[in-house]
């Protein structure tokens, strides 16, 4: 059976992640390179790709929890 975590362990989970995809990407040689798992993406397409998801989550997340469901 999958563990639930709690939430500050989650919070720090996506900051530890975060800062490791903002090395590697600052890292990077180019934009353009493709990514090794998804070959048919650049690093670009894939920066861009996780910023829509977060910016939809944070908005989700400021809209607080009497929002409407997102769609």
């Amino acid at each position: 059976m999958a563990q639930t975590l709690e939430f500050p362990v989650l919070l720090r989970l996506i900051d530890e992640r975060s800062a490791a995809f903002r090395a590697a990407v600052a890292s990077a040689p180019s934009l353009d390179v493709q990514v090794p798992t998804c070959p048919e993406w650049t690093l670009f397409d894939l920066v861009q790709h996780l910023g829509e998801g977060r910016r939809s989550w944070a908005a989700t997340v400021a809209a607080g929890p009497t929002a409407s469901a997102r769609t």
